[in-house]
């Protein structure tokens, strides 16, 4: 962030984080850097803070693990010159930390894609280019976090999808970038998986299902009756079918027959075998999934 090709006085940082860290508090201070620290374990509440300290009118995350590109503010400051955009995410530079390129993280954009009132089936078009994945690609309005402030201090873990969501459902120009402006860097553990074997996935799936769900369910509830509420209906019914089939026998979260049936034309024909009588299939297709996604035939 500090090596942007921007004006340093154009735009501010903001660094949120929930321990204390000599190095990274004496670095901030170096460079003019906010520096807010909470004891808050959510996502969104550390977000949440960092807004509260910041003043800028158009927001950008970057996790502590991914990098931007030193010409990405330059050119989402541009963007937003131009007029009305509310929701920026860019194309993203995705790789494992032993180099491997992981293409099914990306997919391929010719040209940007300018959406100026988005609807439904332009949810499901963004869902395809994958732009409701990874906070450190996006930016949105902060008017719209402004506005939905006690909402996003709820959120546990999936502030991408909040983000995302929350600015479709105002139906305000969204702006998907085919320019790679920032790298997101693929770790064997992270907070959204555990790649270091089949049992550490399993174990980490439950546990992260358990608290990403309730989230899903929150935001869903937030954008009901507007344009993000077909796109949260599908997100939910496929995280509520996976937690069913991760989680133990004794949890009563069997999702409604209408998740079930979307599930099941969204991941057909595997869907098929997704019940708790065939959990063990289910468990490694999702492994496998995973790994497909990242490595692809290389391995």
């Amino acid at each position: 962030m500090i090596n942007q090709d921007a004006d340093p006085d154009s735009f501010e940082i903001v660094v949120s984080k929930n321990f204390y860290d000599q190095r990274v508090d004496e670095l901030c201070s170096d460079h003019g850097i906010k520096d807010v620290t909470t004891d808050s374990s959510l996502s969104g509440e550390r977000v949440y803070d960092a807004l509260r300290a910041s003043h800028g009118e158009f927001v950008l995350f970057l996790d502590d693990d991914d990098i931007f590109y030193r010409t990405k503010v330059p050119r989402v400051m541009r963007l937003i010159s131009m007029g009305g955009i509310a929701f920026y995410r860019n194309a993203i530079f995705p790789v494992t930390v032993d180099g491997h390129v992981a293409a099914g993280y990306q997919p391929r954009m010719d040209e940007p894609l300018r959406i100026d009132h988005p609807n439904g089936s332009d949810a499901e078009r963004m869902r395809r280019l994958n732009c409701m994945f990874n906070s450190s690609s996006m930016g949105i309005s902060r008017d719209i976090m402004d506005d939905h402030a006690g909402d996003l201090r709820r959120i546990a873990l999936a502030v991408d999808t909040f983000y995302f969501a929350m600015a479709l459902s105002t139906g305000r120009p969204v702006y998907c970038d085919s320019s790679v402006e920032s790298i997101y860097r693929i770790m064997p553990k992270s907070t959204s998986r555990d790649l270091r074997s089949f049992s550490s996935f399993v174990a980490f799936e439950k546990s992260f299902l358990e608290r990403y769900v309730p989230d899903l369910e929150r935001i869903n509830d937030i954008v009901r009756g507007t344009p993000a509420q077909a796109f949260m209906e599908s997100e939910l019914s496929i995280y509520e079918m996976l937690l069913y089939v991760f989680e133990d026998d004794g949890c009563e979260s069997r999702p409604p027959i209408s998740h079930r049936l979307r599930f099941l034309r969204m991941r057909f024909p595997r869907s098929l075998m997704y019940s708790r009588i065939l959990r063990n299939f289910a468990m490694k297709c999702e492994f496998r999934r995973e790994m497909d996604r990242i490595y692809g035939d290389v391995r």
